[in-house]
């Protein structure tokens, strides 16, 4: 009987392990699972962890150069810079924003990281810090912290618009360091149009191979990658190259449509935020009203 009575403590404590398990391959970092754990008790932050249970990428601290996040999305990781780790809050935001920019990456079907995730995930990284209640303590502990410090206050001091304008300026600069400059949707659509049009004539293969250089050159995919793609592609029977041209223009056409409606939702649910949030966003302003703004 004594034998029978332990098995209950015994299967909780086994689900609970299985729990820990599940959380720790996200990450070997102590400092990153304490922001996890911030983020678990945060209205913004919950959703993210929620996600990267179902499709789980590991975050690491970068041991390369760039105080920036970066991705490694074939391989499923995310690299942060390692000084971040001197603020928990600070490197909480980090976590948070790279974690939607997969996020959308991975729900729209993008093959790379676009320059409309960089701008919505701004918007989220500030409403989270708001949230967090970061301090200008907070950001001075952390070398490095500028540029979060820096987009937060655009969004406090500035609005919605105006922080959007100053991520995307960010993210079309060059810094081969970052992975940028990044694609934008606009540009997108402007390849798709020529993808269309280059259906009957040899351009097709053309097109698709300088767009993998790009890649390769901002540090988004390996030159072997690039070689391997155009030659699988060109390698295709004739009888079957129509047939693949059509089905990658509407694919490629659908995921760009959903870009865009995610975005037009989620500058809707800002709006709702910011409304909800005024007497508090007052005061956060307060608090940050010597902010230096950039100069356009």
């Amino acid at each position: 009987m004594r034998k029978y009575l332990l098995l209950p403590p015994l299967l909780l404590l086994l689900a609970a392990c299985a729990g820990s398990r599940r959380e720790a391959s996200l990450t070997s970092e102590p400092s990153i699972e304490r922001a996890f754990d911030l983020l678990a008790s945060t209205r913004e932050g919950k959703p993210r962890l929620k996600f990267l249970r179902k499709r789980p990428a590991r975050f690491e601290y970068s041991n390369t150069p760039g105080m920036c996040h970066k991705f490694s999305l074939k391989a499923g990781k995310i690299f942060l810079p390692v000084e971040y780790k001197a603020s928990d809050k600070v490197l909480a935001l980090a976590v948070a924003r790279a974690a939607y920019i997969y996020e959308l990456y991975a729900y729209t079907g993008l093959e790379e990281i676009i320059s409309e995730e960089e701008e919505l995930s701004a918007l989220l990284q500030a409403r989270l810090a708001v949230e967090l209640g970061v301090s200008e303590e907070d950001f001075a502990k952390v070398r490095g912290a500028q540029p979060i410090k820096t987009s937060f206050c655009s969004y406090i001091l500035g609005g919605t618009k105006y922080a959007m304008e100053q991520a995307r300026k960010q993210a079309l600069s060059y810094d081969s360091d970052c992975q940028r400059p990044l694609d934008t949707v606009e540009n997108q659509r402007v390849w798709l149009e020529k993808i269309r049009q280059s259906i009957n004539d040899e351009t097709f293969y053309q097109l698709l191979a300088d767009r993998d250089l790009l890649r390769v050159k901002r540090g988004a995919m390996t030159m072997s990658d690039a070689m391997k793609n155009d030659a699988r592609l060109r390698g295709l029977p004739a009888y079957e190259v129509y047939r693949y041209q059509r089905t990658f223009y509407d694919r490629q056409s659908d995921i760009v449509d959903r870009m865009e409606k995610v975005k037009a939702a989620q500058l809707r649910e800002d709006s709702s935020w910011r409304a909800a949030r005024q007497p508090q966003l007052d005061q956060v302003r307060e608090e940050f009203s010597d902010c230096e703004l950039p100069v356009d």
